[in-house]
C-alpha cells in the first residue's frame, strides 16, 4: 500500500510540474577550466549557459583531441584531465577512471545526457569488469564532458563523483560522411597489434527526415608473452569491439521533432596462445562475450512558454559465460522542461522527472546458497529488480549581470531504500571580464545496487575477501561475500572554490575541493551461520577526500600553444580503518605543446606524469613521465593522415609486492581519415 502510494503521488507531481511549470532550456554548462572551443556545454546544469558561467568543475575532450592519435580507449584522453586517475592501463583495475579520489562505480556514464547502463553486476565480481567507455565509436564522438564533484541533483545515485557525458555527431542537413582507419604497431614484436576501422554517413531521407549510421570495428591482438604476476600478468589476452549506430529523425510540425535511435555492441576476448612456461591464458575483462543493445524514442518540442523533451530508452546487456549468461536490463522514462522566465531576475529553470527500472539475472552470484545468513530460503531464479521513481529542479538566477547563482534539488524514491533529498547551490562571480570566481556546496547520495541490498547475492571467496573472519576463527575452507536488505544510501558532501582567468587565448584556473562520506558501504566479518563463514555489506564507514585541480594555457607564439593540467590528491582515506579509497596517485600532471607548423602540418608533443601511486598503504609503483609524439598532415580538405609515437622513450613501470599491471611499450601508428 505504501508503495502504491509513492508512485502514484510522485507521478502525479511530476505530471503537475511538467503541465503547470515554465520550461528550461535544454542549454549546457561549461567552467573557465573547461579546454573546449564551444562556449556551451550541457552537463553541468539544467539548462545551458557560457562556459565561464558554468556551476561546476568541467573539462572537455575536443573532437580534434579525439582525432589526434588512435583512440584505443576513452580512458587514455581522461586521464588527461586534472581530477582523473586511472586509465594507466589496457586492462584491469588500473584502466578504470576515477573523478576525484572515488572508484569507477562513482561515476555516472551519459551517452547524449542519457544513461549509459552498466555491466558492472554481471561480473564475478565487480572489478573484473571492463568499465563502459568502449561502447561508442569514437569516430561517432563530437566531444566528452566531464564534471568533476557530486551532480545527484540533476541526474540521482551513480552521479556521487561526477559524471562522464559523451556526446555524438549530429544529423547533417546534406548528405556526408567519413572512413578512418588506423593500424598501431608495438616495437617489442610480443606485444599485439591494434587495427581500427570506422564508417559514418549522416544526410536527409526526405524534406523533413534525417538519419545517421555508423559501423566501426577495432581489435587489439593478443600479447605473445609468458604470463606470471602476483595479481596481474605480464602479458595481455586481446579484444575486439564491434558497433553499430543509427539514429532517425523526423521533424514532424516546426519545432516539433521525434527521433529514433538503435545501437548494438559486441566485445569479445581474444585469447592469449599458450606458451612454453604459461599455465594459463589471461581473459582481459572476464568474460569471453559482451554484448549490449540501446533502443531510443524521444520528442522535442518548441512551445510559447518554453521547450519540453521527452525520451523513452532502454539498454540490455548480456554477459555470457562458460556456465551461462548474465543479463542487465534497464527501462527508463525522462521528462524535463525548459524554460527562462522573467520574475524578480532573470531565470534559466529546469523541471523534469524520471522513472527507472532494472533487472539483473545472474545466476552465478545470485541464488547460488540455498540459505541466507539467517536460514531463510534463496529465491534460486538469479533474478533481481528495482525502481526509482525522480522529481527534480533546477534555476540559474541572475542575481546581477556578473553574479549567477544555482540553486537545485532532486526526490528520489526508490522501492527499497526509500526517498532521498539531494539539494545543491552554487555561485559564479566576475569581478571583471577576464576574471572569474566560482564556488558551492552540493549533496551526493549513491544508492546499494541491487545484489548490494540483496542476502542472495553472495559471491565465494577463498582469498582476502575472508581475511577479516580470522579473529573469529576462521583459517581456511573460503567464505561468503553477500549483501544486505538494510543497508542506507552512501552519502557525500562536496565543497569547491575556484578561481580562473581567461583572455585573449591565455588561461589559468586552480579550484580546491573538500568532500565528506557517511554511510560508506564495505564488506564487514558477520561470523559462522548456516554451516557456512560470511562477510555482509554493511554502512558503517566514513571518508574523505581533498585536492587541489589546476589547468593553464598560453600562446607561446602565434602558432605554438601550450596546455598544462596539474591534480594534487591531497588526501583519499577512509576515516576508519584509514585505508586509500583507490588506488591514485597524490600528484598527477599532463603538459603539451601544440604546434600548427603549416596550414597543412600540425604536431602535438604530450607529456603526462603519474606519481607515485598507493594501494593498501604501501607504494605499489615509482612516479614515472610518458611522452608522446602525433602529427597530422592535411592532404586536401577531404583526406587527412595521422601518424605518430606513444610511449617515446619506452618507459617501464616499476612495481612492488607483485602488483604488475600491463602498460604498452613503444608504438607506432599510421592512421587516414576521409571524409567525402
Amino acid at each position: 500500500m505504501h508503495l502504491t502510494r509513492r508512485r502514484i503521488g510522485l507521478g502525479l507531481m511530476t505530471s503537475t510540474l511538467l503541465a503547470t511549470s515554465p520550461a528550461l532550456a535544454d542549454n549546457p554548462v561549461v567552467d573557465p577550466q573547461a579546454t573546449t572551443v564551444s562556449d556551451v556545454i550541457v552537463t553541468a546544469s539544467g539548462t545551458g549557459v557560457d562556459v565561464r558561467d558554468a556551476p561546476a568543475s568541467v573539462s572537455v575532450i575536443t573532437r580534434e583531441d579525439i582525432e589526434r592519435q588512435p583512440v584505443q580507449n576513452i580512458g587514455q584522453l581522461l586521464s588527461r584531465l586534472p581530477g582523473v586517475s586511472g586509465g594507466l592501463s589496457g586492462t584491469g583495475e588500473m584502466s578504470k577512471i576515477k573523478l576525484r579520489g572515488l572508484p569507477d562505480n562513482y561515476t555516472l556514464i551519459l551517452v547524449d545526457g542519457r544513461r549509459l547502463g552498466s555491466s558492472r553486476d554481471l561480473a564475478y565480481r565487480p572489478d573484473l569488469g571492463r568499465q563502459d567507455l568502449s561502447w561508442i565509436s569514437p569516430d561517432m564522438i563530437e566531444r566528452i564532458e566531464v564534471v568533476r564533484g557530486p551532480m545527484s541533483s540533476l541526474y540521482g545515485s551513480d552521479a556521487m563523483g561526477g559524471v562522464i557525458n559523451i556526446i555524438t555527431r549530429k544529423i547533417a542537413p546534406t548528405w556526408r560522411g567519413s572512413f578512418s582507419a588506423n593500424y598501431t604497431m608495438p616495437q617489442d614484436g610480443d606485444r599485439g597489434d591494434v587495427y581500427q576501422f570506422a564508417v559514418n554517413a549522416t544526410g536527409p531521407l526526405a524534406e523533413n527526415l534525417g538519419a545517421r549510421i555508423g559501423v566501426s570495428y577495432s581489435r587489439q591482438n593478443p600479447d605473445e608473452v609468458a604470463l606470471g604476476g602476483r595479481y596481474e600478468d605480464t602479458g595481455s589476452s586481446g579484444i575486439t569491439d564491434k558497433s553499430v549506430n543509427t539514429a532517425l529523425n523526423w521533424a514532424l510540425l516546426p519545432g516539433q521533432t521525434l527521433s529514433f535511435e538503435g545501437t548494438y555492441g559486441l566485445q569479445e576476448t581474444v585469447n592469449q596462445p599458450a606458451l612454453t612456461g604459461s599455465t594459463s591464458a589471461r581473459a582481459a575483462w572476464g568474460a569471453s562475450e559482451l554484448e549490449r543493445t540501446a533502443l531510443r524514442l524521444s520528442h522535442e518540442g518548441e512551445w510559447g512558454f518554453g521547450s519540453t523533451k521527452v525520451d523513452l530508452y532502454r539498454n540490455h546487456f548480456v554477459w555470457d559465460m562458460a556456465e551461462g549468461a548474465s543479463e542487465n536490463t534497464e527501462t527508463i522514462l525522462d521528462a524535463i522542461l525548459n524554460a527562462t522566465p522573467h520574475l524578480i531576475w532573470d531565470h534559466k529553470l529546469t523541471i523534469g522527472g524520471q522513472y527507472r527500472d532494472e533487472e539483473i539475472i545472474n545466476t552465478d552470484t545470485i541464488g547460488t546458497v540455498p540459505v541466507d545468513y539467517e536460514g531463510n530460503p534463496i529465491d534460486t531464479s538469479g533474478k533481481l529488480s528495482g525502481d526509482t521513481m525522480a522529481i527534480y529542479a533546477e534555476d540559474q538566477i541572475t542575481l546581477r549581470e556578473n553574479l549567477l547563482l544555482t540553486l537545485g534539488a532532486r526526490v528520489d524514491s526508490h522501492d527499497k531504500y526509500g526517498e532521498h533529498f539531494t539539494p545543491r547551490a552554487y555561485l559564479v562571480w566576475h569581478p571583471s571580464e577576464s576574471w572569474t570566481v566560482r564556488g558551492g556546496i552540493a549533496q551526493g547520495f549513491r544508492a546499494p545496487t541491487l545484489k548490494e541490498s540483496s542476502p542472495g547475492a553472495a559471491t565465494q571467496s577463498g582469498g582476502n575477501g575472508c581475511n577479516g573472519l580470522r579473529p573469529m576463527g576462521y583459517s581456511s575452507g573460503g567464505c561468503w561475500m553477500t549483501g544486505n536488505p538494510d543497508l542506507k544510501p552512501e552519502e557525500s558532501t562536496n565543497y569547491e572554490i575556484g578561481v580562473a582567468y581567461d583572455r585573449d587565448q591565455w588561461k589559468f584556473g586552480v579550484t580546491y575541493f573538500h568532500t565528506d562520506f557517511e554511510n560508506k558501504i564495505e564488506y564487514l566479518p558477520l561470523g559462522f551461520f548456516q554451516n557456512r563463514w560470511w562477510t555482509k555489506r554493511e554502512n558503517i564507514q566514513e571518508a574523505r577526500t581533498r585536492g587541489l585541480e589546476a589547468i593553464a594555457q598560453a600562446p607561446l607564439r602565434d602558432n605554438l600553444t601550450w596546455n598544462a593540467s596539474l591534480t594534487w590528491m591531497i588526501e583519499a582515506k577512509n576515516l576508519v580503518t584509514g585505508a586509500q579509497l583507490i588506488t591514485t596517485p597524490e600528484w598527477a600532471g599532463f603538459s603539451s605543446l601544440d604546434w600548427q607548423a603549416t596550414d597543412r602540418i600540425g604536431l602535438f608533443l604530450s607529456a603526462q606524469y603519474t606519481g607515485e601511486q598507493l594501494g593498501g598503504g604501501t607504494a605499489i609503483t615509482e612516479g614515472y613521465t610518458m611522452f608522446d609524439l602525433t602529427g597530422r598532415f592535411d592532404v586536401s580538405e577531404s583526406v587527412t593522415f595521422r601518424a605518430g609515437i606513444t610511449n617515446l622513450f619506452e618507459k617501464e613501470i616499476n612495481s612492488s609486492e607483485g602488483y604488475n599491471y600491463y602498460q604498452p611499450g613503444r608504438r607506432i601508428f599510421i592512421g587516414v581519415t576521409s571524409r567525402f
